[in-house]
């Protein structure tokens, strides 16, 4: 398959002017957005919950807009979707006829490859500073959901070390150690099955991305158990996932499963040293279609029992891995369809001015402490 990894190499002008508008729409956009929440925290949660709760959603909805907007603007990709038989008609024009909706439930689990995680050594000062870890991690299906309109729904497990900058989004983070993560996890599931809200609930089986390290862990653990290894995906891990299901069985119907193939990932690559975070937003290098190919299955027809449960999310990865292999043949999935062709953009770039909103609130905040740090100045130069 030909690799299209965006435009050629950018001049050392071109790379800082990028890199700084970039820093500058995302950081100060993400970082009002976090300032916000805090602030909420201290003044609306103490008087009412919903209100509160209602505020940490909006903020959701707005960094999904946020991610929309990255991409489109410094990424601009475009969905290449594929369905088969059982989800033949979830994609759906628009009113008006302008572009392309997902007809999905409200409330479902979903399911994925793990195809990027984070950025190179390189940028893992930066990373931490502005959690672009998050970005490069989710940003594929946050943006899917999008076309739901469902950005506000969303609900991710990740793992424990992730939670910083993510807290106020309400994320599920666990400590990999099923002793420790099972209370905890059962309440935010019990209280996520009451709730009549909507519900993206987002795990991903693997665990982790491919790399060499983990493909080496992956092939250990098949050689132990006496499993047949995977070329292209990770051996899944049913645990979490099945627990999950029997948790919301009541009130969600279905897993939705996407497999994510990058453009411009040959055979043998691994996606996330093919598109770093540098490449894609500070260098201009980024797949220019995104091929995901979706699959549904009803919880009522999945088996309860552990262990049918862990063969029955095999065979699924087996059927995953068979369509990793014939996109990097083909250079595309086979669907029950013609691939649908969706681009990665805002309904509007208006939507942008409800983050902006969030900027309010640090206006006078900055104004006090650089006054304040003018007068001290001034004041010392006068001694």
């Amino acid at each position: 398959m030909p690799a299209q990894r965006g435009p050629h190499s950018l001049s050392f002008v071109q790379w800082f002017v990028r890199t700084a508008v970039f820093v500058v729409f995302y950081a100060g956009q993400s970082i009002a957005l976090n300032f916000s929440q805090f602030l909420s925290l201290l003044f609306l949660w103490p008087l009412q919950n919903n209100l509160y709760q209602n505020y940490i959603k909006h903020t959701q909805i707005c960094f999904g807009i946020l991610l929309v907007a990255i991409n489109q603007f410094f990424a601009p990709s475009n969905f290449v979707i594929t369905l088969d038989k059982s989800t033949k008609d979830i994609l759906k024009q628009s009113w008006n006829g302008a572009k392309i909706e997902l007809n999905m439930p409200e409330r479902l689990i979903l399911i994925a490859n793990h195809q990027r995680k984070r950025s190179s050594v390189n940028i893992q000062s930066i990373d931490h500073q502005l959690n672009l870890s998050r970005v490069a991690s989710t940003s594929t299906i946050r943006v899917f959901s999008y076309l739901a309109n469902a950005h506000g729904a969303i609900k991710i497990i990740l793992k424990d070390s992730l939670k910083w900058g993510m807290r106020f989004f309400q994320f599920i983070f666990l400590k990999r150690n099923w002793t420790v993560d099972k209370g905890p996890l059962s309440k935010t599931l019990s209280s996520l099955s009451a709730s009549k809200e909507p519900l993206w609930l987002l795990i991903f089986p693997e665990g982790t991305v491919v790399s060499d390290v983990t493909r080496l862990t992956s092939k250990k653990f098949a050689d132990k158990v006496g499993l047949s290894d995977h070329e292209h995906v990770l051996l899944p891990r049913s645990t979490g996932l099945h627990f999950c299901t029997r948790s919301l069985h009541k009130s969600v119907d279905y897993i939705y499963d996407l497999t994510i193939g990058l453009e411009g990932v040959e055979r043998g690559e691994f996606p996330e040293e093919i598109y770093t975070l540098l490449k894609i937003y500070f260098e201009g290098r980024y797949p220019r279609n995104i091929h995901l190919h979706i699959r549904r299955y009803a919880i009522s027809e999945i088996p309860e029992d552990d262990d049918k449960f862990t063969e029955w999310l095999r065979q699924r990865w087996l059927e995953k891995d068979a369509l990793m292999e014939e996109f990097y043949t083909k250079g595309h999935f086979t669907g029950y369809n013609s691939p649908r062709i969706v681009p990665m953009k805002l309904n509007s770039v208006f939507e942008l001015a409800q983050i902006w909103y969030f900027i309010v609130p640090l206006v006078p905040l900055m104004w006090y402490f650089s006054n304040n740090m003018f007068n001290n100045k001034f004041t010392s130069s006068l001694k």
